[in-house]
């Protein structure tokens, strides 16, 4: 097994895509993380990327968060996944140039989020994907860290969905 450590530059936002876009963006990747440890830092394990199931750690909140990445048996991560209980987020992750899009998925369907890793924290955003709308930045809102999202009961993920949507309407 071998990992790294290192700091990660990420920007989060709320985002409404055109239902015309999805069936153009292909399957993607069904992404199901499980949360062994909320709070600084968080431990999760993640099931469906190509490099197998991986272990993550990540310390801080906003931009610039320390992360601890090691890929790691799929026995060992089932295990581990027994932990998290219910805390679990499933999403639909699309790869858009620069960008990453993640529908989610069962009790939070209905929530789409983007986001960008950055090599400096002052870097400039490209454009969103054609058919995608920034509704809002959620870097710095911890309602939409995936560990918190985790934790929620099912109604209070319908409920932060209907207001986060509702606050951008005006």
């Amino acid at each position: 097994m071998t990992g790294t450590v290192s700091w990660e530059i990420e920007r989060r936002f709320l985002v409404r895509v055109h239902e015309d876009v999805w069936p153009r963006l292909g399957t993607g990747s069904h992404l199901k993380q499980g949360y062994i440890r909320n709070g600084s830092p968080s431990v999760r394990v993640r099931f469906g990327e190509e490099r197998g199931a991986v272990l993550t750690s990540k310390s801080g909140s906003g931009i610039r968060r320390r992360e601890v990445e090691v890929v790691i048996p799929d026995q060992i991560a089932e295990a581990l996944f027994l932990s998290a209980d219910d805390r679990v987020v499933e999403k639909i992750r699309w790869k858009v140039g620069p960008w990453e899009l993640d529908r989610f998925i069962g009790p939070l369907e209905g929530l789409t989020l983007m986001e960008i890793e950055l090599e400096e924290e002052r870097d400039m955003l490209p454009d969103p994907p054609p058919g995608v709308q920034i509704l809002c930045e959620v870097t710095d809102d911890k309602r939409y860290v995936n560990g918190r999202l985790a934790r929620m009961s099912s109604d209070q993920k319908r409920n932060l969905i209907r207001k986060a949507y509702a606050e951008v309407q005006g």
